[in-house]
């Protein structure tokens, strides 16, 4: 996998080319947001464009897009946008070989890692495959300037729970814990700078790569506990999975702070934020994000329900999560 940090797409065309690519498929949600962008720099691939991708991946949305890549015969796809359009492309590589390039839009990380997530019906299943990987990331910081920051600090507080999820487990040790919590503190420090200038795109920069950085971490560890819950009510509710995340973290670290009160104490000296539960809720009310379930739009029901199907998970940290409770 290549990784390139660039501001516009001047030498895409040249990077797509390098991969074999010879048509492609531009995969992006229904707002179709930086399409004309993408499919202007690839005009030599004879784009075409399936703007269906949806938020958790679900299966009718990739039998939709296969129908389209096999219609077009492009042997390239090319992911704009945060995680659904990404989530598609990986789903559609575990179909078949197939070359794929990201362009993130958000912090969310997927970009850099082999976890794909297909929904049918209220169950998402997870999973990781070498296979699903794009061959080439390229991270436009421009593509971010315009995201509000209210979505900018979810999207961040995604790329935090990546290392405190892996960390939880007790998967990533000596240098790769070092990274995870430098990843983590860099990231923390672009929220903050975000929160008082939202277009600084040196900021914008800082939050990218740390956000990078922190999925790449996340890439090398087994997955806890709070991953687990956000896929869970993520596949229950049809809601924004970094928004899932941003509400389920203060709560997931209070609950760490009773079970693993040592690695809480370790984070919040790595971090220099005493209190990081407490101060993980105050971001997302600094930049006007929901710090619930309810005010994101789940029900009591919906959580509940999905919580009956996996009695091994915590429950209180997903209620707490729904009503802002525990903290």
């Amino acid at each position: 996998m290549e990784v390139v940090f660039a501001r516009g797409m001047a030498q895409l065309a040249e990077r797509v080319a390098a991969l074999g690519a010879k048509r492609v498929l531009v995969l992006a949600p229904p707002s179709r947001r930086f399409v004309e962008q993408v499919t202007a720099a690839l005009a030599a691939f004879e784009p075409a464009v399936f703007d269906g991708a949806q938020v958790h991946v679900p299966a009718e949305v990739v039998d939709a897009a296969a129908a389209k890549l096999a219609e077009t015969r492009a042997d390239t796809v090319v992911a704009i946008g945060g995680g659904s359009p990404i989530g598609l492309a990986k789903a559609l590589k575990l179909r078949g070989e197939l070359r794929s390039v990201a362009l993130p839009t958000t912090y969310a990380g997927s970009e850099m890692t082999t976890m794909y997530g297909i929904t049918r019906g209220a169950s998402k299943q997870t999973g990781r495959d070498p296979r699903v990987r794009p061959d080439l990331v390229w991270y436009d910081v421009t593509l971010t300037q315009g995201l509000p920051i209210g979505l900018s600090v979810q999207s961040l507080c995604n790329a935090i729970a990546h290392v405190i999820s892996v960390a939880s487990t007790g998967s990533i040790l000596g240098t790769v814990r070092a990274e995870g919590f430098a990843a983590t503190a860099q990231t923390i420090r672009a929220i903050e700078e975000l929160l008082v200038a939202p277009t600084d795109l040196r900021a914008r920069e800082d939050a990218q790569r740390g956000a990078s950085a922190c999925a790449a971490v996340y890439e090398q560890g087994k997955a806890g506990l709070q991953h687990q819950l956000a896929h869970l009510l993520g596949g229950a509710t049809r809601l924004d999975h970094a928004a899932i995340h941003a509400c389920l973290l203060p709560h997931f670290v209070a609950y760490l702070r009773e079970t693993q009160p040592a690695l809480v104490d370790e984070l919040e000296a790595a971090l220099g934020r005493p209190s990081l539960a407490a101060y993980l809720r105050d971001v997302l009310v600094r930049a006007g994000a929901p710090i619930s379930l309810a005010a994101l739009g789940a029900t009591r029901e919906a959580v509940t329900t999905a919580l009956a199907t996996r009695p091994e998970l915590p429950a209180r940290v997903a209620l707490a999560a729904y009503d802002n409770s525990y903290l």
